[in-house]
């Protein structure tokens, strides 16, 4: 800490240098731990800074110049009240900001905060926002219940009955009773919709006594959420071909789309995403934009695939999906009556896709051609990379299992 070559006062504070950038700070030679702060703009306050349990606290006292300033006795005198405070572990500041965050939060609603949330979150690793998908299924936890086309009710969102409630008045009683409300949903609706009140009322500062999402909190008194699990359900080895073939008897681009999936291993959404301007029909590849991930994937196209890509292109111009699916789920249920594969989602080809590569290419291809970060896997994510032809080798494997499945 550099210290100041004069005593510090009010007629020397009015005479430090202004700093061309950043903030300059002159530390009283005769007062340890009491100093001005300067900044380009030419703004100066009094300032303390001590040691508090090992850790350097820093705090503003006070105007040094202009309109509100104190004098340089006042600035010592509350030097000196603030630091025994925080020895004492009571902070000014922190308080005043819990003030203020609470002063904020009084009459928002958790409505209002949910839709503040995914309009301004973004994730720490990269500042990227939350995916459209996301932003909607989190909007949806607020929305009341509708009548289907049947007229028959749809749910309330898991949300639903916290929407007009002020973020200030959710308490942890009302967070277990909402948790024991949901679970006749099932686990996984039960646990999201924790996650994602977990994560507004963190994102708008909002502290709540005993906090049942908090690790914080006692045992006894928390609410433990289910740790995120896989339920893949493929087509059996042994209905593979059936499927295969009741896929390829249906000529409509829902039923090329559903066969290219499974060909390549892509989710859904991912599928109806592509673009004719996505494809290079010439290399055989596929990129696809933005994925679950949040980054690109290109996808080395099997002959399988890419004739069906070729001849969904036919007619289209760029900016026209590669797919002109409208009746997606209903040609996958016609194909499931015909093949006797009953159950079998668009989701569960990837399944499929996935568990049949399991058997025929190695760990680091497969995680590639799935576009699955390595995560803690050292070996995978720094020193194993796959070539263009590995991958590509890959996938013409994994369809030509497909393709002569019994």
């Amino acid at each position: 800490m550099p210290i100041h070559d004069k005593k510090l006062s009010d007629s020397e504070a009015r005479k430090l240098p202004v700093p061309v950038s950043g903030q300059a700070l002159y530390w009283c030679p005769r007062n340890p731990g009491f100093g001005v702060r300067v900044t380009p703009a030419g703004a100066r306050s009094w300032i303390l800074e001590r040691s508090v349990h090992g850790k350097t606290v820093r705090r503003t006292l006070g105007a040094a110049t202009g309109r509100g300033a104190i004098s340089f006795e006042a600035a010592v005198a509350l030097k000196t009240t603030v630091s025994s405070e925080l020895q004492d572990g009571r902070d000014r500041r922190a308080e005043r900001i819990e003030e203020a965050t609470a002063a904020r939060a009084e009459g928002v609603t958790f409505a209002a905060a949910l839709r503040d949330y995914v309009k301004t979150k973004r994730r720490a690793k990269d500042g990227l926002p939350l995916k459209a998908r996301t932003k909607a299924d989190y909007l949806a936890m607020i929305e009341p219940g509708h009548p289907k086309k049947d007229g028959a009710p749809t749910l309330d969102g898991a949300l639903y009955s916290l929407a007009d409630k002020s973020v200030v008045q959710i308490t942890a009683a009302t967070i277990k009773d909402l948790h024991r409300a949901l679970a006749p949903r099932g686990e996984r609706q039960q646990t999201y919709a924790m996650q994602v009140l977990r994560a507004v009322l963190r994102h708008h500062g909002v502290t709540i006594a005993d906090n049942p999402l908090s690790p914080t909190t006692a045992g006894k008194g928390r609410v433990v959420l289910a740790p995120s699990r896989g339920k893949p359900s493929p087509i059996s080895a042994e209905r593979l071909g059936a499927w295969w073939r009741a896929a390829s008897a249906i000529d409509t681009p829902s039923a090329a789309s559903l066969r290219f999936a499974l060909l390549t291993g892509c989710r859904p959404g991912e599928v109806a995403a592509i673009t004719v301007g996505d494809c290079d029909l010439r290399g055989g590849r596929v990129l696809l934009v933005d994925t679950k991930n949040r980054l690109d994937h290109t996808v080395m196209l099997s002959t399988q695939a890419l004739a069906l890509a070729k001849a969904a292109a036919k007619g289209r111009v760029a900016t026209d999906p590669l797919f002109g699916i409208a009746d997606a789920g209903k040609t996958l249920e016609a194909i499931n009556a015909a093949a006797e594969t009953r159950g079998v989602s668009q989701h569960k080809l990837r399944h499929t896709f996935a568990s049949v590569a399991e058997e025929l290419v190695s760990a680091a291809v497969l995680r590639a051609m799935l576009n699955h970060s390595a995560g803690g896997d050292v070996t995978l994510g720094h020193y194993v990379g796959k070539t263009e032809a590995q991958l590509r080798a890959g996938w013409q494997t994994v369809a030509d299992h497909i393709e002569r499945a019994p």
